[in-house]
């Protein structure tokens, strides 16, 4: 068995990780405005210069971690795009499932919607959050992108648009769910996903 070498690089790697693991929890349990990074220190095991060797400021680790959450999910989702057809027939149900397990979490979209508005307040974190904003919007055209790559087929509407559209529908709806738990429910989750597959204009069993 070999093992591999605690380089300096890794060792950061691994602080970083371990300082973004316990920053959700500190998150999640206070919120962004309560949260304090002497406390996702202390939850990690490290001072608070090693937060602030790895990360600027509170908003900076709040970023982070919704990017690397946005990285974990867009893996998923690329591996089940590409796990088996792209018929859409047959890919349906294998996005409707990584869909349900990976959006509408309420607790998330709460600490999301909070540092919206702080944002709002906030030159700074404002175009941080743009920047993050804009990424993930990247991601979303890119994977649609993709898709109409695979089945030959080409968009009847812009691809940046149809992203925006499509972020905005799951969006309105995790904060729907927030003010009333039935206003969103799986079947209107099937809906959505229905309803965006049949705005790409890719017809059941396009190669």
């Amino acid at each position: 068995m070999s093992f591999e070498p605690l380089t300096p690089e890794r060792r950061r790697a691994m602080t970083r990780q371990h300082l973004l693991d316990a920053a959700a929890i500190v998150f999640a349990r206070d919120g962004f405005h309560g949260a304090t990074l002497d406390e996702v220190a202390a939850a990690a095991g490290f001072s608070k210069g090693a937060v602030y060797s790895n990360f600027k400021s509170k908003e900076d680790l709040f970023l982070a971690l919704f990017d690397e959450r946005i990285d974990r999910q867009f893996a998923v989702v690329s591996e089940a795009l590409d796990s088996g057809s792209h018929d859409m027939e047959e890919q349906f149900p294998r996005i409707r499932q990584v869909v349900r397990m990976s959006s509408w979490d309420d607790e998330f979209v709460t600490l999301w919607l909070e540092f919206i508005l702080y944002a709002q307040r906030n030159p700074d974190a404002r175009e941080k959050l743009i920047t993050s904003a804009r990424r993930l919007r990247s991601h979303v055209q890119g994977l649609i992108d993709h898709e109409y790559g695979a089945a030959g087929v080409v968009p009847k509407y812009p691809t940046a648009d149809l992203a925006e559209i499509g972020l905005a529908l799951f969006d309105g709806l995790g904060l729907a769910r927030l003010v009333d738990p039935t206003a969103a429910s799986e079947r209107t989750m099937d809906t959505t996903l229905s309803f965006l597959f049949d705005a790409m204009g890719v017809p059941p069993g396009e190669k």
